[in-house]
């Protein structure tokens, strides 16, 4: 595994809705994924952010303890832990995440979080969730596919790493 970094030009890509949105405040957020969910009935649901793993019902929650870079109080329980500096993806993160994802255990990401919705997708099965927050107006569900998980190695590839 490499560490990757994010390229300025690339920032607007990465600010676009990924998946299915969920507007409009906190309840509506709520409701709107439960009458999603639902439907889909997924095999696991993964949170990457804190306001999506405070908000929502999760097998799994990767989070900073931050929203909008202001430190929450009350922090979900965890068992694995990570370090993650903004814009980057640790090449250490894979196998945290990978392991979460196994045994259904929350991550606590000293640094930042936000990246790791790509390993994320990448790492998890078909029939898999995973929302993360977006920020002034709710969550973005992405339904892992193999399509989806073809267009984020795509956009992996741009990305600088370290060999």
């Amino acid at each position: 595994m490499k560490t990757y970094f994010l390229p300025k030009e690339l920032r607007p890509e990465l600010r676009k809705i990924w998946g299915v949105p969920f507007f409009n405040g906190e309840k509506e957020v709520l409701k709107k994924f439960q009458q999603f969910n639902k439907k889909r009935r997924f095999k696991k649901i993964i949170t990457v952010g804190d306001y999506c793993s405070l908000t929502l019902p999760s097998d799994i929650k990767i989070f900073d303890g931050k929203i909008k870079r202001v430190k929450i109080k009350k922090l979900p329980k965890f068992s694995l832990c990570c370090s993650n500096p903004p814009g980057t993806i640790q090449k250490e993160v894979w196998p945290i995440i990978k392991k979460a994802i196994k045994n259904k255990e929350n991550v606590f990401v000293e640094g930042e979080e936000d990246l790791l919705v790509i390993p994320t997708v990448l790492l998890s099965e078909k029939n898999t969730a995973v929302i993360y927050g977006f920020p002034n107006k709710g969550v973005c569900l992405i339904e892992v596919s193999p399509k989806i998980k073809r267009d984020l190695k795509e956009l992996l590839k741009k990305f600088d790493c370290d060999l």
